[in-house]
């Protein structure tokens, strides 16, 4: 049983050895480094699963442990970065870990000197203060905050210091894939038995054993450099953009061409190009998941100095390349770019956790391990009762090596990770596109779907829907003329508004939010002139909406009026801060009885499936915006989002396929109910309001067992809500498309971002991107991923019956007194014929008709359980008897020899190619409905006529020591071949 405590989860352990799940570790590197650093050897840190391996002892049990971890994250700031200092180390063996920085660094990991060298490049350019720092990267003259750096200046900079490029985090090189094929067990046991050949001056068979490794370990660096390449291309992202500063005016660069010294524009949603010092901050905040692990927004502001040891993410009035700005605005001057920046010194410790290991690939590893053990041991055994039947050793060890090797089914790695990339190139056909190969190894278990509701559900392409005319609701159906609305209505939403000419002609198309462009296009409908007004009204500054403040803020300036003072956002916020209404003519003051009757409207608004904004101004004094308060009322705005089609019958295709749908939005309750209402969500499970919760997953994991979904949700509860469906057992997919949708998407089993709608920071935190947009693509990437299990599930079980078979029938013949059935090359080819290419082929097995009616895959109970390990002995014996039936045949007519050795060869490895076939499918072959595999055809039929070869063609006879077969043995060959595929399709009729 799990031992839960607020930061850690012990997940198992054994005598020596507890795995422990860590709070906050999960692609957290600075906090990786931290724990290494403390524990040393004790504990091994493993960043893609966000857990710890740590060693037992008398002394440190599991008790120990969960209170030293506990104690080290709840002293760690939030941003976990790495630092060093007291509550660090395990209490009971200071001496163990030495302080020395020189010692700690000449025994670290590269992970560990990766973070502290990021670490220590950035150190001092947060702690000079900005006079001085301004100075030195002007070189003498400072850089100029109101005007940036010139043209030519920037030229020479990028001239002097190269492109603001760091180089592709890349995988596995082609010669590091070869080598990795000559380490395993297996071909170490090959190469013995190859220099035992050679020492016995058998040049014949260290040839063909030397034959058989270099084919072994060509299929596997084919295989597994395809699968590389696969999840290098989805490592590599278009050219960037970033807007700085040149010659007193903003411009959009290319991203490589940012220099040090440039003066960044830092806007919501836009990707930070560079680490840089931040002069100027309204709000700002910036998501530096990607380079502390810390999914909250981080604030930043200018402050004038922090101290030096300020570790990386407490260091407030700096931003960093790689993360991205989540709120505010603000500028930023350069200090560091490419390799340089902290993101291009940790960007080998990136590559270590870009491709981890999937726990399919581990449960493979394991099982290959046992199946080694347990190959040797009875090689050993083979080997014992050979001798003491005196039988010649020499040969007799070769046999019992060779078979040793062809026991061991040395393609389960590259099965798995052939399979689970050849996933993601079908996606890719699909409009999927996944980012790591672990996602479609997580897809066949998601059993929860978390949907976002705007640009997930919805088309995100807002219009006005209803509006309010004083205290009346005013419903605009299709194609009706909206009622006209006061001039200051139109001069708000005109002013208070984001939106911008994308080409920055007149006739360019609006850039930006779909809610504020419906908006701004109702306003000129009704006869506004954007021109006129921002030349008119010009922009003195802006408070963005953020999650603290739901509503957003421009002053302005007015040659005629004073200052304006422009509002927009939720009604229940801005109605709060208005002190006057406007009814058409004037300002009326704002009633008790009046601010109920707005708030209704509001809910009836609300609960028609809209969007609700509230618009209110003032006439302001001063050229600073103070407090945002004593504001007149004009109107409340509904913009509805259509839904995207067919949505209803999504929600009950998820259903069927076992999976829950949720729907998590920021919107108000009466709006998600709408929605939930319209896309069958509406069952017997309530929708809450996610703002009456306390945000803490540990508190709320009753709320989301019952929830349909959730209203009113920030990032930070979003967040909780996926972690506690976490807690619950439950494997998530979350979708989203947004900044907010962020830290859910990188918590969730499986992050899903919407491909045209989704923003730069969305796609980076996420492990799939939808081409189109529409979320029922998810039940396609879920089919895939299921598939991809259960056709892992196959290749293993056919890999493991047919290796035990080819060890049972020498260790059977040899343990009842019978000659050796087969030659010890005999015995090598057929591991390379049956082993690879059909278990791959298996692999690739189309969907199985009705895979999204059964409930999602799970690894709980091992690749294989009790009854698939039933299935698998049944199906090695039976093997194993077709081919000593056949040896036995071969026996009686021609006695022990060569005869007798080719006829049970060819059995054994005729009937395991066979046998493939019986593996498409749990359900009988001839029951059908099975899409066709050419790739299996292709296997087998090759593999069948190779075989053929090694009897019919000359120089295969001589290298494998077999012999022609006349009709009469063919057929009996034949006949024993076919007893596994037929047995196991009699089994499958019984329901066995």
């Amino acid at each position: 049983m799990s031992v839960e405590v607020p930061n850690v989860v012990v997940t198992s352990r054994n005598g020596r050895w507890a795995r422990v799940r860590v709070r906050g570790l999960l692609r957290n590197p600075a906090l990786g480094c931290r724990l290494a650093d403390a524990a040393g050897d004790a504990l091994q840190v493993q960043l893609d699963t966000g857990s710890v391996r740590i060693r037992l002892a008398p002394d440190r049990d599991t008790v120990y442990w969960i209170d030293w971890l506990s104690t080290v994250v709840r002293s760690q700031p939030r941003t976990a970065v790495a630092r060093r200092g007291a509550g660090a180390t395990p209490p009971s063996s200071p001496t163990r870990h030495p302080r020395d920085a020189a010692a700690r660094r000449s025994r670290a990991g590269p992970a560990q000197r990766h973070a502290e060298a990021a670490e220590a490049e950035t150190t001092g350019q947060h702690s000079v203060p900005v006079d001085r720092l301004l100075a030195d990267l002007g070189g003498g003259n400072p850089i100029d905050l109101a005007r940036g750096l010139s043209t030519a200046d920037a030229r020479a900079r990028l001239e002097r210091d190269g492109p603001n490029e760091i180089r592709d985090v890349t995988g596995r090189s082609a010669a590091e894939i070869l080598v990795g094929q000559f380490r395993s067990v297996p071909v170490a046991l090959l190469g013995g038995s190859g220099a035992l050949a050679l020492s016995t001056r058998a040049f014949a068979d260290a040839g063909a054993i030397g034959a058989v490794l270099a084919a072994n370990a060509t299929l596997g660096f084919l295989t597994e450099r395809q699968a590389e390449e696969t999840v290098s291309s989805l490592r590599k992202l278009g050219p960037r953009q970033a807007s700085v500063l040149r010659d007193g005016a903003v411009v959009t660069i290319d991203a490589r061409e940012v220099v040090v010294g440039d003066v960044l524009v830092l806007e919501p949603g836009h990707p930070v190009a560079a680490d840089a010092r931040v002069v100027e901050s309204h709000r700002l905040a910036a998501n530096e998941a990607a380079l502390t692990g810390e999914s909250l927004p981080v604030r930043k502001e200018p402050v004038p100095s922090l101290p030096e040891d300020t570790p990386l993410g407490e260091r407030r009035n700096m931003v960093f390349l790689g993360t991205v700005v989540s709120g505010g605005a603000g500028r930023a001057v350069v200090v560091a770019t490419a390799e340089h920046a902290a993101l291009g010194r940790i960007r080998q410790l990136a590559q270590g956790t870009e491709a981890p290991t999937t726990r399919l690939q581990q449960e493979l590893d394991v099982l290959g391990r046992r199946l080694a053990i347990g190959a040797a041991a009875a090689c050993v055994g083979v080997f014992a009762l050979g001798a003491l039947r005196g039988r010649p050793l020499l040969p007799l060890l070769r046999t019992a090596v060779s078979l040793g090797v062809a026991a061991i089914p040395e393609g389960l790695p590259t099965v798995a990770t052939s399979l689970l990339a050849s996933s993601v190139r079908s996606l890719q056909r699909r409009g999927v596109y996944a980012r790591r190969l672990d996602a479609i190894e997580s897809l066949g278990a998601v059993d929860t779907v978390c949907f976002d509701k705007t640009g997930t559900l919805t088309q995100n392409r807002m219009s006005v829907g209803s509006l309010t005319v004083g205290t009346d609701l005013v419903v605009l159906e299709e194609g009706q003329r909206a009622p006209a609305v006061p001039e200051a209505w139109q001069r708000v939403a005109v002013l208070c508004n984001s939106v911008e000419r994308a080409g920055g002609g007149a006739a360019s198309p609006w850039q930006g939010s779909s809610t504020e462009i419906a908006l701004l296009e109702f306003a000129l409908a009704q006869g506004a002139d954007y021109d006129q007004l921002h030349r008119s009204h010009p922009l003195l500054g802006v408070r963005h909406r953020s999650e603290h403040h739901p509503y957003m803020v421009t002053l302005h300036d007015s040659a005629h009026s004073g200052l304006l003072v422009a509002v927009k956002g939720r009604p229940d916020e801005v109605l709060a801060r208005c002190e006057t209404w406007f009814d058409g003519r004037r300002a009326q003051p704002l009633k008790p009885a009046l601010r109920r009757r707005l708030l209704k409207l509001d809910e009836s608004m609300a609960a028609r499936g809209e969007r609700v904004l509230a618009l209110a101004f003032r006439q302001h004094p001063d050229r600073s915006f103070g407090d945002t308060a004593g504001l007149c009322w004009l109107g409340m705005v509904g913009l509805a989002d259509p839904l995207r089609p067919d949505l209803p019958q999504m929600v009950q295709r998820f259903r069927a396929a076992g999976i829950r749908p949720m729907m998590i939005t920021g919107d108000q309750v009466g709006t998600a109910r709408a929605v939930a209402e319209r896309i069958g969500l509406n069952g017997e499970r309530p929708l809450l309001d996610a703002a009456q919760l306390p945000e803490s997953a540990e508190l709320i994991g009753d709320a989301v067992e019952s929830a349909n979904g959730f209203a009113r949700t920030s990032p930070a509860m979003k967040l909780e809500i996926v972690r506690a469906l976490q807690q619950r057992g439950h494997v998530v997919a979350m979708t989203g498309d947004g900044i907010n949708d962020g830290p859910a998407l990188k918590t969730a089993d499986v992050g899903v971002a919407m491909g045209v709608t989704g923003t730069d920071f969305a796609h980076a935190m996420s492990d799939l991107v939808l081409h189109d947009d529409h979320p029922a693509a998810m039940l396609t990437a879920i089919e895939q991923g299921r598939t991809a299990f259960v056709n892992v599930r196959k290749s293993v079980r056919y890999l493991v019956s047919t290796n035990l078979s080819e060890l049972a029938a020498t260790t059977v013949a040899t343990a009842i007194g019978l000659p050796e059935p087969f030659d010890p090359l005999a015995l090598l080819w057929t591991n390379i014929a049956t082993d690879i290419w059909p278990a791959i082929a298996l692999g690739l097995e189309p969907a199985e008709p009705g895979i999204l009616e059964r409930p999602p895959v799970s690894l709980r109970g091992g690749l294989l359980d009790r009854s698939e390990w039933t299935a698998v002995a049944t199906d090695a014996g039976t093997m194993t008897l077709a081919s000593l039936a056949s040896f036995g045949y071969g026996l009686a007519r021609y006695g022990a020899g060569p005869r007798a050795r080719t006829m049970a060869f060819t059995t054994l490895t005729s009937s395991q190619l066979l046998f493939a076939l019986a593996m498409r499918s749990s359900l009988p072959l001839r029951a059908g409905g099975l899409a066709p595999n050419p790739a299996l055809r292709r296997a087998v039929g090759w593999s069948l006529a190779a075989q053929a070869g090694t009897v019919l063609l000359p120089l295969a006879r001589r290298v494998l020591r077999t012999t022609p077969l006349g009709p009469v043995d063919a057929l009996v060959v034949l006949a024993t071949a076919a007893v596994p595929l037929a047995a196991r399709e009699l089994l499958k009729e019984r329901g066995a």
